[in-house]
């Protein structure tokens, strides 16, 4: 039986069964370990035997073995014949020569040369050597097969005898179980019908009828007082089941309203967010203009040192309008993509200064990071200020070399790097009381991000900026 088959029958059946069960293999594995037994005592005594008979038989062989006389050999073996269980025998001489044989039916087996001494178990055999002695030397060894069909007949007896008292205990085991099963199934079925009485007519007054003070009669209080309880609850839960209802309607009139309410509030955001885009749209143009009057502007100054100026101040309002740009493009119109922003930036700035690409170089190296307006505006003015100042003072008379902007996210910090191989920044220049607007501007923003700034002039010109997430 399958054990789900078995979780489904009546619980009179399935005590039964258990007792059942127990009882058989709890006998089984008795009588088996009492029929182990007695065969591994069977193979001890028909070896003790043997090995007997071996050492008589040897022993009356010395003088045929002696005197080289195989007929006195081969008549010894012949009283084997009162043995019904010995198939064969044989003696040999010291250099392990046949000598002489005996076989209860012929052909027999007989082993070329003799074992050392000992014995073993082959199929239905049983094999013994055995050396022959005289005053202590050996002068011979004796063979001896024996078939195993008085062991079998003994095993087959006790197997009979096994099945037979398993047989009759199991019957007894049934007859007492049955009469003891009761005891705890009449119990468990007259309270099933209480409960089929309770869960089918909803009658929660019934009440099932406690019989004895063990753990049944404990589950019988239990449902007792579990039907008492469900009676109380039953009532309140009626009552409770009206005011929900009551409540349900009320929320579902609230529930519209919010609806209502969320309805407005996401078209006001919808509204605010074209509202942010075009307002960003509007600063972008705006700084556009700024940054075209300020071109204007310079194309009627003839003084090299203020259409830098002018330049510088161009290239810082572009800055700050490809910030507006991305927000504008961003579907997040609070937060810029700073791989790409630090790409274009310096791509403007290099096409601002006419830098020849085949000269000076552009390598960055950036995460995937992205900054809000308050850290990208700040951050892209101190990089649009490095960037410039390597173009215009790091590679003069036309001199070769590289600028990298790397910009990476660790341990809750941002660390930028702007660094070049140009002809580095004089050491007599100090980095936080410097004379160059571009350079207070970097420490002025560096302030605001909360962050810190060092220099390194060894092979050109590092700037190192770490400023918190």
């Amino acid at each position: 039986m399958s054990l789900p088959r078995f979780r489904n029958i009546s619980i009179k059946r399935k005590m039964t069964l258990i007792i059942m069960l127990t009882t058989s293999i709890a006998l089984l594995l008795s009588c088996v370990a009492m029929i182990t037994y007695d065969w591994f005592l069977s193979k001890q005594s028909l070896t003790r035997r043997i090995d007997t008979l071996a050492e008589i038989i040897g022993q009356n062989s010395t003088a045929a073995l002696i005197f080289d006389d195989p007929g006195n050999a081969a008549e010894i073996l012949e009283a084997l014949r009162t043995e019904s269980h010995v198939v064969s025998a044989s003696i040999y001489t010291d250099d392990g020569s046949l000598f002489a044989k005996y076989y209860r039916n012929p052909p027999g087996f007989s082993p070329d040369r003799p074992e050392p001494d000992g014995y073993r178990f082959d199929e239905n055999h049983l094999l013994l050597f055995r050396s022959i002695l005289l005053d202590g030397d050996r002068i011979g060894a004796i063979f001896i097969q024996t078939d195993l069909k008085e062991m079998q007949d003994r095993l087959q007896r006790y197997v009979g005898i096994v099945v037979l008292f398993v047989l009759i205990s199991s019957l007894v085991a049934f007859l007492v179980g049955s009469r003891l099963r009761d005891l705890i199934s009449t119990p468990i079925l007259r309270l099933t019908d209480t409960m089929r009485e309770v869960s089918e007519e909803k009658n929660y007054s019934a009440r099932a009828e406690k019989q004895s003070d063990d753990e049944i009669g404990v589950l019988i209080d239990g449902f007792n007082a579990m039907l008492t309880q469900i009676q109380d609850r039953d009532a309140a839960l009626q009552q409770a089941r009206d005011e929900l209802a009551l409540r349900a309607q009320e929320l579902q009139i609230e529930l519209l309203e919010r609806e209502r309410i969320e309805a407005q509030i996401k078209a006001s955001l919808q509204e605010k967010e074209v509202l942010l885009k075009e307002i960003h749209h509007r600063v972008k143009n705006n700084l556009q203009v700024i940054s075209s009057l300020l071109d204007l502007q310079a194309n009627h100054i003839h003084d090299e040192r203020t259409i830098e100026m002018f330049r510088d101040s161009q290239n810082r309002v572009s800055s700050m309008g490809l910030i507006h740009e991305r927000l504008y493009q961003a579907e997040d119109l609070a937060r810029i993509d700073f791989a790409d922003y630090i790409r274009d930036l310096a791509n403007n700035l290099f096409y601002s200064y006419s830098v020849d690409a085949a000269y000076v170089t552009l390598a960055t190296h950036v995460d995937d990071v992205v900054l809000d307006v308050d850290r990208g505006i700040p951050c892209g003015l101190i990089i649009n200020e490095l960037v410039s100042n390597s173009l215009k003072y790091a590679f003069p008379n036309g001199q070769k070399g590289e600028i990298h902007i790397d910009l990476h996210h660790r341990d809750e910090q941002f660390l930028l790097v702007v660094r070049d191989d140009g002809v580095g920044i004089p050491d007599g220049i100090d980095l936080q009381h410097t004379p160059s607007l571009g350079l207070k501007l970097v420490n002025t923003l560096v302030r605001q991000l909360k962050g810190k700034i060092a220099l390194e002039r060894k092979n050109g010109t590092k700037f190192t900026i770490e400023f918190a997430v």
